[in-house]
């Protein structure tokens, strides 16, 4: 007796008690799921670093200049120095203040800035943001600073000064 082509058990369908085979696929391993997410972190922190300006907030209310003014130094002695000044516009302290000049020196204040207090900080103070290399005044010029803090909401308020030759620009805020 022959087979009808119907009852013959055909070569995709799986026999009985056996697994379907399927094509193999890519898989994500767990070590390659842990990888790519740190990878993506990275590259997140990578892209602020590069560009914090574009990370900014609503305008810290402050007011940023350059000065030559008399400050103490170490020893005791007061002298002369170049200077940035920094004035608080608002009704509250401002806590968490920094600045920072030509996106490369920063300096952090941990007391806060009080109402209308003027915080006058040499710029030979701010160290660079990859090494401990301090700015050098007399070999650099001073183009921007950057003053960011908290605001009495609670966000981080970020204003940019601009400067030439010591002189402002105009003040703009970084969105």
């Amino acid at each position: 007796m022959s087979k009808s082509p119907a009852s013959e058990p055909s070569p995709l369908a799986p026999e009985v008690g056996e697994l379907p085979r399927v094509a193999p696929t890519l898989r994500l391993s767990r070590f390659g799921l842990v990888l790519s997410l740190l990878a993506m972190i990275a590259t997140g922190l990578i892209v602020y670093s590069t560009f914090p300006e574009s990370v900014g907030g609503p305008p810290l209310p402050v007011e940023v200049t350059l000065d030559r003014r008399m400050v103490d130094t170490v020893g005791g002695r007061p002298t002369v120095a170049d200077v940035v000044v920094v004035r608080n516009l608002t009704d509250d302290p401002i806590p968490r203040l920094s600045l920072d000049i030509n996106g490369q020196y920063l300096l952090f204040r941990e007391a806060p800035l009080a109402v209308d207090e003027e915080f006058v900080v040499p710029q030979q103070v701010f160290t660079d943001k990859r090494s401990s290399q301090r700015f050098d005044p007399s070999q650099h010029e001073v183009e921007d600073v950057v003053a960011t803090g908290q605001l009495p909401s609670g966000a981080r308020g970020v204003s940019k000064f601009e400067f030439e030759d010591g002189r402002p620009k105009a003040a703009t805020h970084e969105d």
